[in-house]
């Protein structure tokens, strides 16, 4: 079964990319060699909403603007008379536009990326979210002892 559509996949990969980010800041700041459990999901929460906030952006400018940029829709049709080449090839179907026949407009497929049937531009808030749910109660726990 798969769990995902065209670009969904980037949102595992951008939750990847949170996780290892929060320990690299962990690092950055100096705190590597703390084991406090709560210091370590500060920093996951922090990394977490770093990479919410860069699949948001990621999602908006390349995805939707290229990967899943909406398309005229095609289909091959018959040609009444076989056309012959100059090189010798025959040709018996040609590739148009499809129409609606009703309005005479052109009709457009757009592709959708979804992890878990949720489409990719959710998945930006639900990281975020999480990101700080972990932050939140980490800090608190941190804060409590």
């Amino acid at each position: 079964m798969i769990i995902w559509t065209r670009w969904g996949i980037f949102a595992f990969l951008f939750v990847g990319l949170g996780v290892g980010l929060g320990f690299l800041l962990k690092a950055a700041v100096g705190l590597g060699r703390v084991t406090e459990p709560s210091v370590s999901g500060i920093f996951v929460g922090l990394g977490f909403l770093v990479s919410g906030v860069a699949l948001f952006f990621f999602d908006k400018y390349v995805v939707r603007a290229h990967l899943d940029k909406p398309r005229q829709l095609t289909y091959t049709r018959q040609l009444a008379q076989p056309y012959t080449h100059p090189d010798g090839r025959i040709q018996t179907h040609e590739v148009v536009p499809a129409v609606d026949p009703q309005s005479g407009q052109p009709l457009v497929v757009a592709p959708r990326s979804s992890l878990f049937f949720i489409p990719l531009r959710f998945w930006p808030y639900i990281i975020a979210g999480l990101g700080l749910v972990i932050l939140i109660i980490n800090f608190v726990v941190f804060l409590a002892r």
